[in-house]
């Protein structure tokens, strides 16, 4: 069986490991985790990934750059985007049709329950975090 690939992209070190360690704490899950927006860009065009968690604030390009940039590539166009920050953003979420985000700091077992809403669709409810095109 295939596991699933999801990038992780946030720039503290301490807790990207965190996150991807916990991530690839589970089986089906294989975790890889950037600190940046161009390393980000720069795997996925390698690496077809299943899902992309999202720090909002990053050096250089910032989520909401790569957000936009994922969603204007093919390959990338209908992969689940979940948004971490602990800051505000609200105008720039409905801007983009975001319907929910992770509020930074969170706790481990809401973020595998958030990453297995997202992975398995859950893109109705309010609050799941899930971005895709139809959503906009």
């Amino acid at each position: 069986m295939d596991q699933i690939a999801i990038l992780v992209v946030e720039d503290f070190p301490a807790i990207a490991e965190i996150i991807e360690a916990v991530l690839n704490d589970v089986p089906a899950y294989q975790a890889t985790a950037v600190c940046n927006g161009a390393d980000a860009l720069a795997f996925v065009a390698e690496v077809e990934v299943d899902l992309v968690l999202l720090d909002v604030n990053l050096p250089g390009l910032d989520g909401f750059a790569i957000h936009d940039l994922l969603r204007g590539r093919a390959a990338t166009a209908m992969v689940p985007i979940l948004f971490m920050t602990a800051g505000l953003h609200d105008a720039e979420f409905a801007r983009r049709g975001v319907r929910g985000h992770i509020v930074k700091p969170f706790d481990l077992d809401d973020l595998l329950a958030r990453v297995a809403s997202a992975l398995a669709g859950g893109g109705g409810s309010v609050g799941n975090g899930l971005v895709r095109p139809a959503d906009r």
